[in-house]
């Protein structure tokens, strides 16, 4: 079963103030490239070069395999980002980058890779990517951080969610809102970034206060004034605060890459 996610529920994180534009898709003829960089954690690509700005074309990146502690199961991410050619309103053209996000995980009992989860583009956030963060110790379950934006802005953010590898289930896209939601009694937005698991699998995560855009003061629903480290779980609505030097120990294994030839 392949998940795929529409991210619908993203205001804690997310500036929500793009237009919709009518568009007539024409799509580019052209094979999106590897990325010459060494695979990292996060399977971000971008039909931009990173540091002029321009656009090159298509692209594609995959991260490195990050294996379970027991070696059961093996991960993987990979993004497409693909120029469109659009019209707007007034019948004009313009070109247009849009990504396409796959989670692969592997059984060591069959050892092929199978898309798991599946992230599309939207209208207000045509950019996606994975990061993989960590498998749990125990119950083969893999934290992720799935990251939306939009091209030539800057409204963006992330989601974190878990993938259960056993049972094969994804996690809420709300799981940290509803925690936080729930612990601060009302209405509490952030902006949360995955940091890894505790030993007996709850989940740890940044939060910080959430700001508008060129506001010095968060935002009256945001229950957090400064960064800090948090554990969700494992009990249900169990949520605690965790010393700010708290350092979490990374259970997942990157699978050694074959040498160059």
């Amino acid at each position: 079963m392949t998940f795929r996610i529409s991210a619908t529920s993203l205001i804690s994180i997310l500036i929500v103030g793009l237009g919709w534009h009518l568009c007539v898709y024409v799509y580019a003829q052209a094979n999106a490239k590897y990325s010459s960089k060494v695979p990292g954690g996060d399977s971000y690509a971008s039909c931009y070069d990173e540091e002029s700005g321009k656009l090159v074309g298509p692209a594609k990146r995959r991260t490195f395999v990050l294996q379970s502690p027991d070696v059961r199961y093996r991960a993987y991410a990979e993004t497409t980002a693909v120029t469109h050619k659009r019209k707007n309103g007034q019948g004009d053209d313009y070109v247009e980058c849009e990504n396409k996000t796959g989670l692969f995980v592997a059984d060591a009992r069959n050892d092929n890779f199978k898309q798991v989860v599946s992230v599309l583009p939207r209208a207000d956030f045509s950019g996606n990517s994975i990061r993989l963060i960590d498998w749990s110790r125990e119950g083969h379950q893999l934290l992720i951080g799935e990251g939306l934006w939009g091209y030539g802005s800057d409204f963006g953010g992330t989601v974190i969610l878990v993938y259960d590898a056993d049972s094969r289930t994804l996690s809420s896209e709300s799981l940290v809102d509803e925690a936080f939601r729930k612990h601060a009694g009302t209405e509490c937005i952030g902006v949360y970034q995955p940091v890894g698991f505790s030993k007996d699998g709850g989940i740890i995560v940044k939060a910080g206060p959430y700001f508008d855009e060129g506001e010095e003061q968060p935002r009256t629903e945001s229950c957090m004034s400064k960064e800090s480290i948090w554990l969700i779980g494992p009990a249900q609505d169990a949520i605690r605060q965790l010393p700010d030097d708290y350092m979490p120990k990374h259970y997942g294994k990157e699978e050694p890459r074959d040498p160059a030839p």
